[in-house]
């Protein structure tokens, strides 16, 4: 077998584990089960600007239920958590729901709104990473983490990771505070 063909079957081999083993992992970072970890605790306070400019803060999201999603367009994990947070954008954000996704890419503006084009993204986007929004969550140390807030800005649901099971729950979750009166 020849240098290079040797070179391919490894680099070949090193792409198909790191592929499963973020797969398994389901997470970019460590992984934790879903709950209710810090549940009815206020929300850090923040201020946030869409990459719209629109301006986001807890103060003013108070009455709808947020979903806060830490994420990245790297992370396969985050990418596949897109198109299900576009549904429930799509289906419940005219009862109240209100879905920010904080992006913790370096690349800057152009990537992020290169990837929501190409994705439909139709909820808010903001960029994470020289924002304070970090040091206000700074439980959130690995991505994608899901955040669900009611409509007191109280945290109710803490996901890290995205599965079907996380997305099946926030859904759950989401129509229970929207339904509530």
């Amino acid at each position: 077998m020849s240098a290079r063909r040797t070179r391919q079957t490894a680099r070949f081999f090193l792409y198909t584990m790191l592929a499963l083993l973020l797969t398994w992992t389901a997470g970019c970072g460590k992984n934790e089960q879903a709950g209710k970890k810090k549940a009815g605790k206020l929300a850090p306070d923040f201020s946030l600007v869409s990459l719209d400019g629109k301006q986001l803060t807890r103060e003013s999201l108070q009455g709808k239920v947020v979903i806060l999603d830490f994420w990245a367009t790297w992370c396969p994990p985050c990418r596949a958590a897109v198109p299900h947070l576009v549904e429930l954008d799509k289906k419940y954000r005219d009862q109240g729901l209100v879905i920010i996704g904080i992006s913790l890419d370096r690349g800057g503006k152009d990537e992020v709104l290169k990837f929501a084009r190409e994705n439909q993204v139709s909820y808010d986007l903001v960029l994470g990473v020289d924002n304070d929004i970090l040091k206000s969550f700074s439980d959130v140390t690995s991505i994608p983490t899901i955040i669900l807030l009611n409509q007191k800005s109280e945290i109710v649901f803490r996901a890290v990771g995205f599965n079907a099971d996380i997305s099946q729950t926030v859904e759950k979750k989401v129509k229970e505070l929207l339904h509530k009166t």
